[in-house]
């Protein structure tokens, strides 16, 4: 849905951007008093993908190690 790069270096960060058109978010842009910048960015993006895309989520957000663990 989307992909994580780091920003130049005259730009100290992390940018998301979508993989279906050119939005992109730099995680900068959010205010960590108000919790982790990156996951802001990272739930800004998916409500893009969702909202601009009609696409959720795909597959389980439980990484496959936990899983095995069952």
């Amino acid at each position: 849905m989307y992909t994580i790069n780091r920003a130049p270096k005259d730009q100290r960060g992390v940018i998301l951007n979508c993989k279906l058109c050119s939005h992109s978010v730099n995680v900068n842009e959010f205010n960590e008093k108000l919790g982790c910048a990156r996951t802001q960015a990272a739930q800004a993006m998916l409500k893009h993908v969702h909202n601009q895309h009609s696409k959720g989520p795909t597959g389980r957000p439980m990484a496959q190690t936990m899983e095995r663990w069952y």
